[in-house]
């Protein structure tokens, strides 16, 4: 099993910040080598709610069908899915310190086979280093 996470902050309070998790129109802004993000079905996003998100992780094309586990704004979203044999939660935590916000993402990834055991060791790196970068280009987008 994997687990880390990575914490800004980011000069705006929850409420502004929040949307940019999830939304459609947003994620794609500060993730980075993301092809697609969209949202299956209507309505508003809510727990439950499903994203199909394509990206590409050290060559690899990632296609995933995530879940929206927990979904409380302006305070903390979870989103799960799997792939690979690697089922993983992803988790944001967003508290008000000051007039701004600190934002964690953890993201926690548990193999359930063998092969997926053995790729662990060398997607965990990639992936702390993925988050990382992202949070970081999200606190720019939005402070600016």
């Amino acid at each position: 099993m994997a687990n880390f996470s990575h914490t800004v902050e980011i000069p705006r309070p929850p409420a502004d910040v929040f949307p940019w998790l999830l939304e459609e129109d947003k994620v794609p802004v500060w993730t980075g080598n993301l092809d697609s993000y969209q949202r299956l079905g209507d309505g508003a996003l809510a727990r439950g709610s499903r994203v199909r998100q394509v990206l590409e992780i050290s060559g690899r094309r990632i296609d995933v069908e995530m879940e929206i586990t927990r979904y409380d704004p302006p305070s903390a979203a979870e989103t799960r899915f799997s792939t690979n044999g690697i089922e993983v939660v992803n988790e944001y935590a967003l508290a008000q310190v000051g007039g701004a916000t600190r934002l964690t993402q953890s993201l926690e990834a548990k193999p359930s086979g063998l092969s997926a055991r053995l790729l662990m060791p060398v997607i965990q790196p990639r992936l702390e280093e993925k988050l990382t970068q992202d949070l970081e280009r999200l606190r720019a987008e939005l402070s600016g």
